[in-house]
């Protein structure tokens, strides 16, 4: 069985707040990082929209290729939104990171309170940031990203409306904002599907964390599963393979989880039992992979690289 290699917290809870589910590519020598930045009231309002926030966006760090910190820019934030209506406030949290021909685009939670829906934005150094869109859907969707490259000309957008994971594809990140494309989405929802829960461990629902990375033997697409085994409910991350010129084709896929919360920092926080990943890249012949503990810290792992394709490998489908 493929284990990680935990390298421990590399962001922690300063104050009356949080650090947590983070993404993160590296490029040129130097790992940037977006990761949430939450303050809790601690009210629980439910299983479908979880703690109630005083505040909530996205932050930067920057780290070197081996997970060390180098900087952080704390509660300035890279992307929030103002608002004046403390009834109607806007949260973005969870992003995700992709290199996608010369520019970032990153995806993240849009949250109103009211409905859970993607944001698009895109960067090219990080510093300044451009508002691309929201995409319209009526549905709860989140845990988005698209493939770092095209994929027979269409780019290839990886979501979830619960309890699976679909695939779109589209030619422009315009068409992604087309409100006609989702209006009538359920009715189609179960030709989109590429990865439904299957094993105990992901009894509740499954969701993307990283946007997959290409390889030799097929995209190494890496997700959580969700299940009722610990109180409130626990999270877990999943290891799967999908075709590279078919990416709603799972060609291999890992019966167990390759994380699942056994440290403190990943047992006990704002939610309890939680490991929730968003970023990786590959160096020096480890797989490095940023998650969320307990919706409290950013904590990073590594696993070996040529170990975790050779285990996938062995569980074709």
């Amino acid at each position: 069985m493929i284990k990680a290699e935990r390298l421990g917290a590399v962001l922690v809870p300063e104050k009356n707040h949080a650090k947590f589910n983070a993404g993160m590519v590296l490029d040129s020598g130097k790992v940037h990082m977006l990761y949430r930045w939450s303050e809790s009231s601690k009210v629980w309002t439910g299983t479908k929209t979880g703690l109630l926030y005083l505040q909530d966006f996205v932050s930067y760090a920057e780290l070197t290729s081996d997970g060390k910190l180098v900087s952080d820019l704390d509660e300035k934030g890279f992307i929030k939104f103002e608002f004046t209506d403390k009834n109607n406030p806007i949260f973005t949290q969870d992003p995700r990171i992709v290199k996608f021909e010369d520019e970032f685009i990153i995806f993240y939670t849009y949250w109103d309170l009211k409905i859970s829906r993607v944001g698009i934005s895109r960067t090219k150094d990080f510093k300044t940031v451009e508002h691309i869109g929201v995409i319209p859907t009526t549905e709860w969707d989140k845990d988005a990203f698209i493939l770092p490259e095209r994929v027979n000309g269409k780019i290839v957008y990886i979501h979830r409306i619960e309890p699976d994971i679909q695939i779109d594809y589209f030619d422009t990140f315009e068409d992604m904002l087309d409100r006609e494309f989702w209006a009538s989405y359920r009715q189609r929802i179960h030709e989109k599907v590429v990865i439904k829960g299957e094993y105990p461990w992901e009894n509740l629902k499954v969701g993307g964390s990283i946007p997959p990375i290409k390889t030799e033997d097929g995209w190494l697409f890496i997700y959580h599963g969700v299940a009722n085994d610990r109180e409130p409910f626990c999270y877990r991350a999943g290891a799967a393979l999908l075709d590279l010129e078919n990416p709603q084709k799972v060609i291999a896929r890992l019966p167990y989880p390759i994380l699942e919360p056994t440290e403190p920092y990943e047992r006990v926080g704002d939610v309890n039992e939680v490991v929730f990943p968003q970023g990786a890249y590959i160096h020096d012949g480890y797989l490095y992979m940023s998650y969320g503990g307990a919706d409290t810290v950013v904590a990073l792992c590594r696993y070996n690289f040529a170990e975790l394709m050779a285990e996938l490998k062995n569980h074709k489908i």
